[in-house]
């Protein structure tokens, strides 16, 4: 049996994660010509077509994103085991991908990403902020990081921390309408709808009495991203439902007061999230230490 040629896996990451073979030629310091080659003599090697092509743009075949999967833990660990060897390479390095919901992502994320960058110059990181929930695997994310209750998957969670759902108000939208005391009389004020929850108009509240209040409310305002629900907010706009991690500053500073406080919602989580590989290189075991630390000293 002929036997293969490890070195064009790494061509062939490369060529899956930068979308195009001119990019992963740049992304690999090399000329178009030879990654092209190396991609078609891996497609020779392994009798099966990886990519489809057209003029500006590569999608990998089912054969393809199954055989990356395997490619990509493979290069990484051959990449990693070569760091723990080098005596030169004591630190990081490589690129780390990162998703984060935008309210903790704006609150904590983000710095956390300036202050790994700077300690760890040789780490390339690319940050997306969204709502929207990608799968690590499919969005090829190194760390995902979630806010709220987890489906079932078969990617890796860690639970890093607790939050509270709290109903927020400007101080001068109470002054106008008066401070409820019951659940039920939330109903009176302007409502701003997160559309990015499953069900952004019911809430359940619960009190030490253990009695419980649905509440049903209609939109006055609709937004689909987190910080700009608590811009609205902040703007006496209407009253809305946010994570307390984000608006801490503001409950504390008392630009933003939480109303019914002797009622709580449903507790939620902050996940790290991350492909169930048996590898994850030295970038991301850093980075994912560094976050949970900075996450636990801000939450305390």
């Amino acid at each position: 049996m002929k036997k293969s040629n490890l070195n064009r896996l790494e061509y062939f990451v490369a060529i899956a994660e930068a979308g195009t073979i001119t990019a992963a030629a740049e992304r690999m310091r090399i000329s178009k010509a030879v990654v092209s080659k190396q991609l078609q003599l891996l497609e020779e090697e392994l009798g099966a077509t990886l990519v489809v092509r057209n003029s500006r743009h590569l999608n990998l075949t089912e054969v393809g994103q199954t055989f990356y999967e395997a490619a990509r833990a493979s290069v990484a660990q051959a990449e990693e085991a070569y760091e723990m060897v080098r005596q030169d390479r004591a630190e990081p390095s490589g690129n780390l991908r990162i998703t984060a919901p935008l309210d903790l992502g704006v609150a904590h994320v983000a710095p956390v990403v300036a202050e790994f960058r700077i300690a760890y110059p040789s780490v390339t990181i690319d940050l997306t902020l969204s709502d929207a929930r990608f799968d690590p695997i499919e969005a090829r994310f190194d760390i995902a990081y979630r806010v709220g209750w987890l489906a079932d998957s078969s990617n890796v969670a860690r639970k890093l921390a607790g939050f509270q759902q709290i109903v927020v108000a400007a101080p001068g939208l109470v002054e106008r309408l008066g401070e409820p005391g019951l659940p039920s009389e939330l109903t009176e004020f302007p409502f701003i709808e997160h559309r990015a929850l499953s069900n952004p108009l019911r809430w359940q509240f619960s009190n030490s009495e253990h009695e419980t209040a649905d509440v049903q409310m209609s939109p006055a305002l609709r937004a689909d991203v987190t910080p700009a629900i608590k811009a609205m907010v902040l703007e006496g706009t209407g009253i809305s439902v946010l994570p307390d991690f984000f608006v801490k500053k503001e409950i504390e500073n008392k630009t933003l007061v939480r109303l019914v406080p002797e009622w709580e919602l449903q507790t939620g989580g902050i996940f790290s999230v991350y492909p169930p590989t048996q590898f994850r290189s030295a970038a991301t075991k850093r980075f994912a230490e560094l976050f949970a630390k900075s996450l636990r000293e801000s939450l305390t």
